[in-house]
């Protein structure tokens, strides 16, 4: 126990059936319920915690600490210190999208998490893997295809369910998996609320990297209703860290009306140069390169990914 003063917090997260300890290692006077690294166990939150006898909870000014509920035992209390609020949380998992649970729960690791995207609609609740990390975090995946190179296989098309991730090393053969191998149909994804997409890509080909976001209009409502294009791409993009390609600033042309395969079949690409092609026109694996012009189209490894928030 660290001894300077303060007195030390110990949290127990109320878990059914059983009641787990956890410890947390800063100090009373210094702790802060937003970093993760404070929590031994931080999807717990939303349901609920103890503060025991002697502890304090210091909630920051201009924050909102969201939990299921709170137990107090003895002379345990929550400080809210200025604006600082707290307020009973909803059910994580009656929340819409990984950005929705980490603007309730912003201690939330990445991880696979339950979502209802409809909320009271007709759709199932469906699991989702949730980046908390990358770009302040909150993005929900929804295209995620890690292909072995040399092999060709058929795509899978989600209508009421989401990707979550698997493997992250290339040359790793997902295409059997029913849970990490596959993409969103533009009819599921208008389910969703989202500004923002994210895009990886990367290939054993060469050493490029795509990596960027975009709130550009013209592929987001191309993502959700199978009909336009991404044209514009170019111009209206973020890179984020470790982006290399060439690709989306070189991106001038584009396929149009895709459909189910908007995302995957040649979105945005340079003729014969470089392109983002997953099993593009049946056959061609394609990452910030012109894989056909060498081969088959397929003979690299790829892994793509897109995101919303």
């Amino acid at each position: 126990m660290k001894s300077n003063g303060l007195h030390s917090i110990y949290l127990f997260f109320l878990t059914l059936p059983s009641l787990f300890a956890q410890t947390v290692t800063t100090t009373a006077g210094s702790i802060n319920f937003n970093l993760s690294s404070a929590w031994a166990s931080p999807t717990q939150v939303a349901n609920g915690i103890t503060i025991q006898d002697g502890h304090i909870i210091n909630v920051p000014t201009g924050t909102v600490f969201y939990s299921g509920k709170i137990d107090f035992v003895g002379t345990g209390k929550l400080q809210l210190i200025g604006t600082g609020k707290w307020m009973p949380g909803p059910s994580i998992t009656s929340l819409k999208s990984c950005k929705e649970i980490l603007s309730y729960y912003p201690m939330s690791p990445s991880g696979q998490y339950s979502i209802d995207p409809d909320g009271a609609g007709a759709l199932p609740s469906t699991n989702c893997y949730c980046d908390m990390t990358t770009d302040g975090g909150g993005w929900t995946l929804v295209l995620n295809y890690l292909h072995r190179g040399g092999t060709n296989p058929a795509l899978q098309v989600k209508t009421n369910s989401l990707p979550v991730l698997g493997s992250t090393v290339l040359g790793t053969d997902e295409s059997g998996s029913s849970t990490t191998w596959g993409h969103a149909a533009p009819s599921y994804l208008n389910s969703f609320n989202f500004t923002e997409l994210r895009f990886y890509g990367a290939t054993s080909g060469h050493s490029r990297i795509i990596h960027f976001k975009t709130s550009h209009a013209n592929t987001i409502s191309y993502f959700r209703t199978g009909s336009g294009s991404m044209s514009g791409i170019n111009s209206s993009y973020t890179a984020l860290v470790s982006h290399s390609a060439y690709i989306p600033n070189s991106a001038v042309s584009n396929f149009v009306n895709e459909g189910n395969l908007a995302m995957t079949n040649f979105p945005f690409w340079l003729g014969a140069n470089y392109h983002w092609g997953i099993r593009g026109q049946d056959y061609r694996w394609e990452v910030d390169d012109y894989a056909a012009s060498i081969g088959n189209g397929y003979q690299f490894h790829t892994y793509n990914q897109i995101w919303i928030r």
